[in-house]
């Protein structure tokens, strides 16, 4: 998971939309999310120097993490 995580990609693509990517295999795959708590999380390198215990995700991995699956559900990819 941590390479996937580290292949991790957005690009805005429309009010609150956002499509997100990874390279698995040498082949890209992709959806778009309109999760915006996991897109703020996942792409802020200043995240997990806050207190986050009161929001959704409590780490930036753990919102790497929930993108990362969500392309895997979009795309019908089981682990």
């Amino acid at each position: 998971m941590k390479h996937l995580i580290e292949t991790l990609e957005k690009k805005f693509s429309g009010y609150g939309h956002y499509k997100i990517s990874i390279e698995i295999e040498g082949k890209k795959l992709s959806t778009t999310t309109t999760n915006m708590p996991a897109i703020d999380a996942a792409f802020d390198d200043c995240y997990d120097d806050l207190d986050n215990s009161d929001r959704i995700y409590e780490t930036r991995k753990e919102a790497q993490t929930a993108l990362v699956n969500e392309i895997f559900y979009a795309n019908d990819i089981k682990l």
